[in-house]
């Protein structure tokens, strides 16, 4: 019928409202009915009708109960049927109760004679399987069980076979790969079949070094892609999974690189840039293209352009294994930089059209939520939201044994979801660690629900970037305000606020106490985002020559490490590596690339943070987390030269040491010191000196630098 537009919409388990829109006549005898897979269930009633020209509204009510299974379309005297949509069963109380389901079988799950394959789709009245049978597509229907969860199981063996599947959302057909799909082909055209049993038997390697609180990590961040592309090495599979972990690889100038460098630092932990499936760069074809990886396109599914055939579903899950069991074998732990708070244009996305309005977070006047600035924001507080998010946990801990997570933009997310995941998290890993960016970002979550660094104490097992380090200690780290200089930049009317950080932000020096523990503070003054250290200090500190601000940057590094807390530090940090003053460089090819030339021009640097490493891992002192045992651990001095001397105190019958003071000067003057007894150096210069040859009662502290002297007992 021309000129006429109908829409009915369920909006009570027993309630609909239908919109007319026509140039026809509105008669008064109009009748409704609701039909079942084209028969007629009910008549419906008219609770109420008003009209205003050519639109006309109606509330409809029915007595019987709904089968989700079925197909219902809303009948109308003279005019045409329409389809009922369901969408808005999603915002319904009843819900949760009627489709929250708990079972850990969705997705495919493969086997050698079958595979079954499961999804969760509870608006859906019919869903068919679209299977590569290995010469064409083929459509088998799948069977709604209790839940919304339809399920066909197919005979045969599978692996590699690419799937998706055809969704009816209240007429609505649309094609989507498997929201809980392990496997993807190229370039995410399709889902695919995989065997995960295969992947856990290759076995699991622990590391053996022990990390008891978070407060034991030294965390590199790194991106798989940036640490080995770049020239200056001879890394064979540049850019790849397994280019990451090769061994006895070096510099031009024979110095260690990529995973020798790693080990040669001394970290912990390395927090990889998101390895889960993202868009924007081709799998096949990588290099004209780049993306941190911060635009998901799945929870599950791995970056198929970081893998040597990614042509092959099963070849990315295999390499990615191995990364995470070398690097165990190497004393070295994985923690994953994780995206589950946006996606980056629902409408297109997996979610979105397999089960229409549930996934995504609404405002007030419901349009989708935007609060990240980069897409549109999952809502974590639905009950299958949540679930699918610590499914995700589970699955990166149960089959590749990671060792935590980096929440991106956590403080978008729900306090009950991060908790969730921790204890999923504990439930593999005694030793996990998880953390995130608690920024308050938002308005449609409650800000006492919200998982940001304010709500700190309501989520003591969970740590945060602590902002409050990074502006006072680098200085003002944004575009607009990058000539502010902190503490290390030689402000010295910042000493207050870096006695409160270096004490973990856990104390009321100064400040009021942030944190409950040590074990939530990241300590950090560079990270993907945002200017590199060095960029910030060419604008904060142009007047200096480049010799200081890169003492500068060592003087960073230094304080970073020896703060009570977790030290975080950004790959090439260590160096002073350049972005060439970008601030946002998510899509920028090579930018981001670790300059191995650099690390051979600049490696008493690298040589620098060793050093201050070794030197973290030798003092109990800097590794408490518990506030009354840190109260009493420092004592400042401040000087008229605005030299900060620092004593550890109490430093117990195991140490050798009756006395350690560290000498910080951050001004561009160098200052003297007198000791009254015979004091030893400890760390000068960049190296740890053997504390039994060199005695003095005189020191010279150069300009932006740190040094370490003990009295021996």
């Amino acid at each position: 019928m021309k000129n006429t537009y109908i829409k009915a919409n369920l909006v009570a388990l027993n309630k609909i409202n239908v919109l007319i829109f026509t140039s026809l006549p509105r008669r008064n005898d109009m009748k409704f009915f609701l039909h079942e897979d084209g028969n007629q269930f009910e008549r419906l009633n008219i609770v109420k009708s008003s009209s205003s020209s050519s639109l006309n509204l109606f509330e409809l009510s029915f007595t019987k109960t709904l089968d989700f299974s079925k197909h219902y379309s809303v009948f109308i005297s003279d005019f045409p049927s329409t389809v009922l949509n369901l969408s808005g069963l999603v915002n319904f109380p009843e819900f949760d109760e009627l489709f929250n389901y708990d079972g850990n079988d969705l997705g495919a799950i493969y086997s050698k004679d079958e595979t079954s394959f499961n999804l969760w789709a509870p608006l859906a009245s019919d869903v068919y399987l679209k299977l590569d049978n290995g010469e064409e597509f083929i459509n088998y229907k799948m069977e709604r069980t209790p839940k919304g969860v339809f399920r066909t199981t197919i005979k045969g063996d599978l692996l590699n076979r690419r799937y998706s599947y055809i969704v009816n959302n209240s007429g609505v057909i649309v094609e989507s790969n498997d929201p809980y799909g392990k496997g993807t082909c190229l370039n995410s055209e399709y889902s695919a079949v995989v065997d995960l049993n295969y992947i856990k038997n290759l076995g699991i390697i622990k590391p053996t070094n022990e990390i008891k609180n978070y407060v034991d990590s030294i965390i590199y961040e790194v991106g798989i892609r940036d640490f080995s592309e770049g020239n200056n090495n001879n890394i064979i599979n540049k850019g790849k999974y397994l280019g990451f972990i090769e061994e006895n690889r070096t510099t031009s100038a024979n110095n260690p690189c990529g995973l020798d460098y790693l080990k040669y630092l001394g970290v912990t932990h390395v927090q990889l840039n998101p390895v889960i499936d993202f868009r924007g760069v081709d799998d096949l074809n990588p290099l004209p293209s780049y993306n941190w990886g911060y635009d998901p396109i799945s929870f599950f599914a791995l970056e198929g352009s970081y893998s040597l055939h990614p042509e092959i579903p099963m070849e990315r899950l295999i390499e990615f294994k191995k990364l995470v069991n070398t690097l165990h074998q190497n004393n070295i732990r994985v923690i994953m930089d994780v995206v589950y708070n946006h996606i980056y244009e629902y409408s297109t996305s997996i979610f979105e059209k397999v089960v229409p309005n549930y996934f995504f977070r609404r405002k007030r006047n419901q349009q989708i939520a935007e609060a990240s600035g980069c897409g549109d924001d999952f809502a974590s507080e639905k009950y299958m939201v949540r679930k699918m998010v610590v499914d995700s946990i589970r699955y990166f801990c149960e089959v590749f044994d990671v060792d935590g997570f980096r929440f991106d933009l956590m403080g978008l997310m729900d306090i009950k979801t991060i908790d969730e995941c921790y204890k999923t998290l504990k439930g593999f890993k005694k030793d996990g660690i998880m953390y995130g960016e608690g920024w308050n970002m938002g308005y449609e979550l409650p800000e006492e629900s919200k998982a940001t660094i304010d709500n700190a104490f309501k989520m003591e097992n969970i740590a945060f970037f602590n902002d409050f380090y990074r502006e006072h200690v680098k200085g003002a780290t944004f575009k607009s305000s990058l000539g502010e200089r902190g503490y290390i930049g030689g402000n010295t009317s910042e000493i207050g606020a870096f006695e409160y950080c270096i004490s973990g932000s856990v104390l009321p020096i100064n400040y009021p106490s942030k944190f409950s523990s040590a074990n939530q503070t990241i300590n950090y003054v560079e990270c993907h985002d945002n200017n590199t250290l060095f960029d910030k200090l060419i604008v904060s500190n142009g007047y200096e020559d480049e010799d200081s601000i890169l003492r500068r940057v060592n003087l960073a590094n230094a304080l970073v490490v020896l703060s009570i807390g977790v030290p975080f530090i950004h790959m090439g940090q260590e160096i002073g590596l350049s972005k060439q003053g970008l601030d946002n460089t998510y899509n920028v090819t090579k930018i981001n690339n670790m300059d191995w030339s650099l690390v051979d021009e600049r490696f008493e640097m690298v040589r620098y943070l060793k050093g201050i490493i070794d030197i973290r891992k030798r003092f109990k002192k800097i590794r408490l987390s518990d506030p009354n045992e840190i109260k009493g651990v420092f004592s400042f001095f401040t000087r008229e030269d605005d030299t900060l001397l620092i004593r550890f105190n109490s430093l117990g019958d195991d140490s050798p040491y009756k006395d350690v003071l560290v000498a910080i000067n951050p001004t561009s003057n160098k200052t003297h010191l007198e000791f009254d007894e015979y004091y030893n150096f400890l760390f000068s210069k960049g190296a740890i000196i053997n504390d039994s040859l060199v005695h003095t009662k005189n020191a010279i502290i150069s300009p932006q630098s740190l040094e370490i002297f003990v009295l021996n007992k």
